[in-house]
Formats: structure tokens, C-alpha cells, sequence
């Protein structure tokens, strides 16, 4: 089995907090800047985050009440 990091082929990446070069060692992806010891992981590349899931359904209306009766019609009219 060959072992190759995710990040072997992207280079030297900028802090964005003091703009200086950080080289990848050994494929470890840092979580904390080494000069200024800002945080990376918020500019990371990498996937996109997850979508949310959709709004649960509402609750189901209360059933009203029943009509009253109507009189009966008259034949003929």
C-alpha cells in the first residue's frame, strides 16, 4: 500500500494573519500558524461544508368542529 498525504502536490500556503510561507512537512496539515499563532483552520481549503438540513414539517391543525345539520327541504321548492 502507498501512503501519499492529501496535501503532497499543493505547496507553501500564506498565513492570512502575517502573510508569511508556511511550508508542508510530512503532509500534517497545521491548525495554528507557526510564527504568529494564528488560527488556519477557518481559511483552510478543502471540502465545502455540509448543506443544513430542511425545516421539519409543521404540526398537523387540530380537526374543527362539525357542521350542524340543516333542516330538510320542502319538496318542489
Amino acid at each position: 500500500m502507498c501512503f501519499r498525504p492529501a496535501d503532497a502536490s499543493a505547496g507553501p500556503n500564506k498565513c492570512p494573519h502575517c502573510g508569511k510561507v508556511i511550508q508542508a512537512m510530512g503532509g500534517m496539515v497545521l491548525k495554528n500558524c507557526p510564527f504568529c499563532k494564528g488560527d488556519l483552520t477557518a481559511a483552510a481549503p478543502g471540502a465545502p461544508a455540509a448543506p443544513g438540513a430542511p425545516a421539519a414539517p409543521g404540526a398537523p391543525a387540530a380537526p374543527g368542529a362539525p357542521a350542524a345539520p340543516g333542516a330538510p327541504k320542502a319538496p318542489g321548492m
